[in-house]
């Protein structure tokens, strides 16, 4: 499927898409947003989103594994977060089955608008206050529509985020659970789409080499953190976030 999709692109569209890229890990640099916000809603501008999906489903896997492993903690992270990981793999393979037989107009509008409410609510950054109790029953679902977004569109993060800051954890322990979610989710993700025969061997070595202009995006990102005002540069990934919703709202209308 990606190997296809590369194989019709033009010239310019995969210099396009190789800026995407580079784009998508310099926004992971600077601001610590996960690739697929900014990646999926651009790349979607060059080829068809389950594409899309597979070709981000290795960076997505990579770029989080290291985070989730570092320091300690790693076990007793995994013991809180089990009802989630399970409903974050139950809800992703929902995802991805839709992704694959949806009708095309009808998944760019819904995915249309989840970006756009997606840049909504980033804007606004609502914050919610959760207890040790409200989290052994809010975590499974949360965990749910977390995977099904994820396997809709490959952006879980926004469930995810907003239930860890409402539990109050700290930067180290934010950084290692979100982690430790998000490779559980990509993890998910290449088997579904793998299981699914929407993914091939080719496919796959094709979506591991999208790591390199990804990490060299990584390290600009990392370059303009301390260079560039993060309220201007957050603000221009929410545009880009917004544009590429509205885009494919355009697109399902036609």
């Amino acid at each position: 499927m990606v190997v296809d999709a590369l194989l019709n692109l033009s010239a310019l569209a995969f210099a396009g898409l190789i800026a995407v890229c580079i784009l998508g890990g310099s926004a992971k640099g600077a601001l610590g947003i996960g690739i697929p916000l900014v990646a999926v809603p651009l790349t979607a501008q060059f080829m068809e989103l389950p594409a899309v999906i597979a070709l981000l489903a290795v960076p997505i896997f990579a770029t989080n594994i290291g985070q989730a492993m570092e320091g300690g903690g790693t076990l007793a992270a995994l013991r809180r977060l089990w009802p989630m990981l399970l409903a974050i793999a139950v809800g992703t393979a929902a995802g991805i089955h839709v992704l694959i037989s949806i009708d095309r107009n009808l998944l760019n509008a819904v995915v249309g608008t989840v970006l756009v409410l997606l840049a909504v609510w980033l804007l606004c950054q609502p914050r919610i206050s959760l207890s040790r109790s409200a989290e052994r029953w809010a975590g499974p679902p949360i965990g749910l529509s977390a995977g099904i977004l994820g396997g809709i569109s490959g952006m879980f993060g926004p469930p995810l985020i907003a239930y860890l800051i409402g539990l109050g954890l700290g930067p180290d322990a934010f950084v290692k659970h979100i982690s430790i979610l998000f490779v559980a989710a990509s993890a998910t993700l290449l088997v579904a789409l793998g299981g699914a025969g929407s993914l091939s061997w080719a496919d796959l070595a094709v979506s591991a080499v999208a790591l390199i202009p990804i990490q060299l995006g990584v390290v600009i990102g990392r370059w303009l953190r301390g260079r560039c005002p993060p309220d201007v540069f957050r603000a221009l990934v929410l545009c880009a976030l917004a544009f590429g919703g509205l885009d494919m709202l355009r697109r399902a209308a036609l």
